[in-house]
């Protein structure tokens, strides 16, 4: 495992579910979007995972809105490296393989989910069938396009699909994976948060990995904590949580964002600023203006 003293912040401002009847303050627009990314990086995130909708608050994979948000973020002068989802949209018709879509929009960063998913939300289950075959379809496609895969790891036996990969020369290094833990409640492949299983991953990591760890609701603080102890780094944001503590709604995504930071300067590790995480993940600096 690859560790540096640098802390990696990345901030998730809105998802694929909840909207503004969860948390009146997350944005769905790009407008607001580029807004709470902004107000992020100034708290201390380096990267943004990036979600969109489309006028109708609809989750939307359409490449030209995600370059919208992309556009309205570099126009405030915001450096942050820009991560995409590829995580299907919830318009009608849509299918596994209209995720891949936002990366047409050529993001720095794209999310790459490490196996199938059954997850339940509003009365619905959505099947996402990301098959080996998919997978290593759209590792090759990032890696072409000069794109950095977040791989998004639910379970241990997902871990195997990174090594076949790597085994394959698919990834470049260094190795990318994102921990999701404790949203078991509504995707069927996932496990809940618990630091004997967060640490656990660490024995299958690969030579020349780096990790991030997500958790979902008030996992999202101790899972966090605990990645930056063990030389990992971290994931917040309404994507995953829209509270601040127990009862409270966070008021936006750079309050979020600002706990951690704080959190991971006491512990002895500074958020990196953008350029110091290209460097770390091996990403080509953009030309920005």
């Amino acid at each position: 495992m690859a560790t540096t003293d640098k802390l990696i912040i990345c901030v998730s401002p809105t998802g694929n579910f909840h909207g503004k009847e969860a948390n009146p303050n997350i944005p769905l627009q790009p407008d607001e979007i580029a807004e709470e990314v902004y107000r992020s990086w100034n708290e201390g995130a380096a990267i943004a995972h990036i979600h969109a909708r489309d006028g109708n608050g609809v989750p939307t994979n359409d490449p030209d809105v995600f370059r919208e948000i992309d556009r309205r973020i570099r126009e405030k002068k915001c450096p942050i490296i820009i991560q995409h989802s590829t995580a299907p949209g919830r318009q009608p018709g849509v299918t596994v393989d209209d995720g891949p879509r936002s990366i047409e929009a050529n993001p720095e960063m794209a999310s790459l989910n490490m196996g199938p998913s059954s997850a339940v939300f509003g009365g619905r289950e959505f099947i996402r069938p990301w098959t080996r075959g998919f997978i290593e379809k759209w590792a090759r496609v990032m890696g072409e396009k000069n794109i950095k895969p977040e791989m998004e790891v639910y379970n241990n036996s997902q871990m195997e699909e990174v090594i076949i990969l790597i085994g394959k020369g698919v990834l470049k290094k260094p190795y990318w994976m994102s921990f999701v833990m404790d949203m078991h409640r509504t995707a069927q492949e996932s496990v809940r948060f618990s630091p004997k299983h967060l640490m656990h991953y660490l024995d299958f990591l690969p030579q020349d990995s780096m990790f991030t760890t997500l958790a979902i609701g008030a996992a999202e603080l101790p899972a966090t904590t605990l990645s930056t102890l063990l030389g990992g780094h971290l994931r917040v944001g309404f994507e995953d949580n829209i509270y601040y503590k127990r009862g409270e709604l966070a008021k936006s995504n750079a309050q979020l964002v600002a706990r951690a930071a704080r959190i991971g300067r006491d512990l002895g590790r500074d958020p990196a600023l953008p350029d110091e995480a290209r460097e770390m993940l091996n990403i080509p600096k953009p030309g920005l203006d």
